[in-house]
């Protein structure tokens, strides 16, 4: 594929955003932008900058649109005057408003793209987006009418560039029906969730009577083990007195006795909860880390450290200690 950002037929102003995007998500991007905005080309740009409601019929993009829709319009209804005018007014407007959400959508993945920091971009060019995920993104981006929603498609969109596959096609689904007073409950649960679950002690104390938010995420499919005997998360300290939890790039190192376990009750991040967890704008993973880390305190750890996987190795470098320790046989969590 050509990665040139004027290769495509995109908009001036999104090829030159392209340029602020990490190399290695260029093609895809390109792909995909071109996929969401490209038909864009088709309709000028001048037209579908108007915000208004009406649109002047004299000007030559409505002209364009006008009788593209009529051909339509006319087999419909029949050839009556009146109702094609209406059948069109309502075909212009919906068509109108679809091509501004792509739109939105697309500038939203862009400047999540381009203020994403290296650490977040692939440490090997991605494979290339899948072209069914991308057809049934695009039905959900062009109904995505408010900011919040532009924003959060334009999120799903960006993740998806950055690795394909991240974003099934049950996630898309569950979000074109997630609302924000779902988001904010989710988000509540995630602030103490760290890779694929959360310390039952930090979202289900012995102190907490009312435990309906929690029941209403695992109805969701989001999270399990709310209710019932639970769940535990068991972790082996190896050979060299050190065990983990990971999310992403990131991982808290614990330092044991080796051989030793530990056990803590969870309550667990679904698959779909743990591909929404990605998509919390407001959620700081590493204050995350730290609560759990905190949770984790007990006779078996004696060190924890949170650290960042730097390659595929597992190197990893340090970013701070929870508490006191040394930082020895911290260096690869995949050995």
């Amino acid at each position: 594929m050509d990665t040139e950002p004027n290769s495509p037929n995109l908009p001036a102003q999104i090829a030159e955003a392209i340029s602020g995007v990490p190399k290695a998500l260029v093609p895809s991007s390109i792909k995909a932008l071109d996929r969401l905005i490209g038909a864009a080309v088709d309709i000028p740009v001048a037209w579908l900058g108007q915000k208004k409601a009406k649109i002047d019929a004299q000007t030559q993009a409505y002209a364009a649109v006008e009788a593209a829709i009529a051909v339509t319009a006319a087999s419909e209804a029949g050839a009556t005057p009146e109702i094609i005018q209406q059948a069109m007014n309502v075909l212009v407007r919906k068509e109108y408003r679809k091509q501004n959400n792509r739109n939105a959508v697309g500038q939203a993945a862009l400047e999540d793209l381009r203020s994403s920091d290296t650490e977040s971009t692939p440490l090997n060019d991605p494979e290339e987006i899948d072209d069914d995920w991308l057809n049934i993104f695009e039905r959900y981006a062009e109904d995505a009418s408010t900011e919040r929603m532009q924003k959060l498609w334009g999120r799903v969109l960006s993740g998806e560039i950055r690795n394909p596959g991240a974003y099934s096609l049950r996630t898309l689904r569950f979000l074109s029906e997630f609302s924000q007073a779902d988001a904010l409950t989710f988000a509540e649960f995630c602030d103490s969730a760290f890779g694929e679950a959360a310390p039952k002690k930090l979202v289900k104390p012995d102190t907490l009577q009312d435990i309906r938010s929690l029941l209403y995420l695992e109805s969701s499919g989001l999270i399990n083990g709310a209710d019932g005997i639970g769940l535990q998360r068991t972790m082996t300290f190896r050979e060299d007195g050190t065990g983990y939890f990971t999310e992403k790039d990131l991982a808290i190192f614990f330092k044991g006795k080796p051989g030793t376990k530990f056990v803590q009750e969870v309550v667990a991040l679904t698959p779909l909860g743990q591909e929404l967890l990605t998509l919390l704008p407001a959620r700081d993973p590493r204050a995350a880390a730290k609560r759990v880390a905190e949770a984790c305190k007990s006779p078996q750890i004696e060190e924890a450290y949170l650290v960042r996987i730097v390659n595929e190795r597992g190197d990893t470098s340090p970013i701070e200690i929870f508490w006191q320790g040394t930082t020895e046989a911290i260096d690869n969590p995949n050995t």
